[in-house]
């Protein structure tokens, strides 16, 4: 059931990227539908409309998890469910020749010993040097 969670959490971190190849956005739209419907918890409801608008941060990502583990940990047939979620979308990257979605930030900074940067998930990266 962790390794489900886990997936989730890396379709979710790339899911505005995902959602924009044809061939892959509707089975991530129907993952956001299931949990969705799944999740009872207002706020866990928030996090994944902060997800599908590309404004949830990688602790967003990680606290959606937690909830979602809680939600299906006992439940047999909602981890079936998820599997299938899983398994339809590493079905359709793989046809699609999707591997993993990467973004390449760069930074130049000169004339000073603090950098501090953000990354793709919207976290900060501090480089003390």
């Amino acid at each position: 059931m962790n390794e489900l969670v886990t997936q989730t959490g890396a379709i979710l971190g790339q899911a505005t990227e995902l959602l924009k190849i044809p061939a892959i956005g509707g089975a991530v739209t129907g993952l956001f539908g299931w949990l969705g419907n799944v999740i009872t918890k207002k706020s866990a409801k928030e996090k994944l409309e902060f997800i599908k608008q590309n404004n949830a941060d990688e602790e967003t990502i990680k606290e959606l998890q937690g909830i979602l583990k809680y939600e299906i940990e006992d439940n047999k047939e909602l981890q079936g469910q998820l599997e299938e979620q899983i398994k339809k979308i590493d079905l359709l990257m793989e046809t699609a020749g999707v591997k993993n979605i990467t973004k390449t930030n760069t930074v130049i900074v000169s004339g000073t010993s603090h950098i501090t940067a953000v990354d793709i998930n919207k976290s900060t990266i501090t480089i003390n040097r």
